[in-house]
């Protein structure tokens, strides 16, 4: 199933919470990289979770350090085990990707629920995808429903796609198409790239009909409370994502 479209970069500047990390953001913002690598590492040297975590993102990024994933991992894991909930989630993606070969899928799946139970939407979702593909717990289709729809009333544009995957392979639901298309309607006009490239296959299959779909669209956001962008509105020909 499609994960994780957005560069880890943008978003864990996108997401850090509140504290030492919004200096440093700033001083990034500006351009002030040493100067911001400084600051969380200082913090970070009196176990500031939230420091620990941005340090280890340096690392793994290589930026102003050179690239060391060895440490960005032991800084996940140190920034992990004092409850941050990016850097559990961050962790179990890497143990999941195989980059933590030191820890295990099940592993992996702890750590995102850790985090789920605090509210991180990345980590809902990342448990979702572990319950629909059985990978470190049982495949359970409608716990992973569950856990994306939650992440989607919580505003995670991926949740969306992958509700609509489950639709479209009829994972623990009937396959229905026009069902699978108004979610990924919904995240493709949220930037959602892999709901973007699953619609152009859908809108190019034949005896389709877009026009359902993005009327069911219309009908989830709503339901979820979500504003309807411009091109979403429109429920006769629709013209399909660019």
């Amino acid at each position: 199933m499609g994960f994780l479209a957005a560069s880890v970069a943008a978003l864990f500047l996108a997401t850090v919470p509140a504290g030492v990390a919004v200096e440093a953001r700033q001083l990034m913002d500006a351009g002030k990289e040493a100067q911001a690598f400084n600051l969380v590492e200082e913090a970070a040297n009196r176990n500031d979770p939230e420091a620990v975590d941005y340090l280890a993102w340096f690392y793994e990024q290589g930026r102003h350090v050179s690239k060391d994933m060895a440490k960005a991992v032991a800084l996940y894991r140190r920034a992990a085990s004092l409850g941050e909930p990016h850097a559990q989630w961050r962790l179990g993606v890497l143990i999941d990707t195989g980059v933590d070969r030191s820890a295990t899928p099940g592993d992996a799946v702890a750590l995102f629920k850790k985090a789920a139970d605090q509210g991180y939407t990345d980590a809902i979702v990342s448990l979702a995808v572990m319950q629909a593909g059985g990978r470190g717990t049982a495949v359970d289709f409608t716990a992973a429903m569950g856990n994306f729809r939650r992440a989607a009333k919580l505003g995670n544009v991926h949740a969306f796609n992958e509700i609509g995957v489950m639709h479209a392979l009829g994972e623990g639901v009937p396959v229905n198409i026009v069902e699978a298309g108004a979610w990924m309607i919904i995240a493709a006009g949220r930037g959602n790239e892999p709901a973007e490239q699953h619609l152009n296959r859908i809108f190019n299959a034949p005896d389709i009909d877009p026009t359902a779909m993005f009327r069911r669209a219309n009908e989830i956001e709503r339901e979820f409370g979500i504003p309807l962008t411009p091109w979403e509105q429109v429920e006769e020909d629709p013209q399909q994502p660019s």
